[in-house]
């Protein structure tokens, strides 16, 4: 079990900040094999994985029109809580953003949940903490997206060498 205020989304925060924003976060626990988050919904909360194991799902998309993808092909990540500390940051930006990709509880798995509305009223009433959670997510997006970055650049390299072939 994770401990809530080691969270990395509260990095550079003291324990006496973090205590003060815990009565923001509503807790609610899953099932194995609960959707927690459906692939192409929108949503208007962020979550904190506190306990268990959760599973990535992400549709494949075609590479060409033509192509037809079974709904079986899909991209599947497993991640316990020690290796991932939150998800669905994206709705804190926009609650007209669809989710990339469905979570699903492997094990009964222990989240805490933070609204849009609830962190905007953070930030609103402790701007140092609501700036320091926004570095945080920056940080980790800017991380994926450098990730992303390196497999795009390694998925365009094999499919240029395969048309060479």
């Amino acid at each position: 079990m994770v401990n809530f205020n080691e969270n990395s989304l509260f990095s550079g925060l003291s324990t006496d900040k973090i205590n003060s924003i815990k009565k923001y976060f509503k807790s609610n626990e899953y099932k194995a094999g609960d959707v927690i988050i459906e692939e192409d919904s929108v949503g208007d909360s962020m979550f904190l994985l506190l306990e268990g194991e959760i599973m990535i799902d992400k549709s494949l998309v075609p590479l060409f029109e033509q192509v037809k993808v079974n709904p079986e092909d899909r991209k599947i990540i497993n991640v316990k809580e020690d290796s991932i500390s939150y998800f669905g940051e994206m709705s804190m930006f926009d609650t007209n953003f669809k989710r990339s990709a469905s979570i699903v509880a492997k094990t009964d798995t222990k989240v805490a949940f933070l609204s849009k509305s609830d962190f905007e009223n953070i930030i609103s009433k402790y701007p140092e903490i609501g700036i320091a959670i926004l570095k945080n997510i920056g940080l980790k997006l800017s991380h994926l997206l450098d990730k992303s970055n390196v497999e795009l650049s390694k998925l365009i390299t094999a499919f240029t060498m395969s048309l060479k072939l």
